[in-house]
């Protein structure tokens, strides 16, 4: 497995993406910290995050990401500081469609003490770099809450276009939303950033 090591972000931490795999050892503790620390925003904004989330959610999470990884239906990875190692947030594929279509859609969360750094923007652009590059993909989605607009903020700083507004584009819960959509093509990442 490689790291995926983004270039040309404006002004933002050197950062790099980590395949979150056992033999990249890493840490259920380290993980939980930062979903405790981001708790608030993440249950808001993430299905998959709620008032109880432990150390066995944090397992089950590193085990189906290897089983993801293995049959190559996601790509998970830890975005971590290149300077100090810390752990900054996730970002990942998911609905890979790695024949046909050759298209996939790109999820990302940063922990509280690194927002507003350009860490989501940086990290999206390095995942589609992995998708074009790593996985011979052409097209990369992101769907948003429309009321999200800091992680709006980030796609489009990312580069990425938006295409509009996908009807009950979201599943949260029992509950289907709106959701802003964007997507990033192999040529949006020569292009200067936002």
């Amino acid at each position: 497995m490689r790291t995926v090591r983004p270039t040309g972000a404006p002004a933002t931490p050197p950062l790099e993406l980590t395949p979150l795999v056992a033999a990249a050892e890493p840490s259920v503790d380290e993980f939980l910290q930062a979903i405790i620390e981001s708790k608030a925003t993440l249950m808001r904004w993430m299905p998959w995050c709620h008032a109880d989330y432990g150390a066995a959610d944090v397992e089950r999470w590193f085990a189906a990401s290897e089983q993801m990884w293995s049959s190559k239906t996601a790509f998970p990875m830890l975005i971590r500081s290149k300077e100090s190692g810390g752990l900054l947030g996730g970002v990942g594929l998911h609905d890979v469609l790695l024949y046909g279509k050759r298209e996939a859609e790109v999820g990302y969360w940063v922990r509280a003490g690194a927002r507003s750094r350009g860490v989501a923007s940086t990290a999206v652009r390095a995942m589609a770099a992995f998708a074009f590059n790593e996985l011979n993909l052409v097209r990369v989605s992101i769907r948003i809450r429309l009321d999200n607009a800091s992680s709006r903020r980030a796609a489009e700083r990312a580069g990425a276009s938006f295409e509009g507004v996908a009807r009950h584009g979201i599943v949260h819960g029992d509950t289907r939303l709106d959701a802003a959509q964007y997507s990033l093509l192999p040529a949006d990442l020569a292009r200067p950033w936002a």
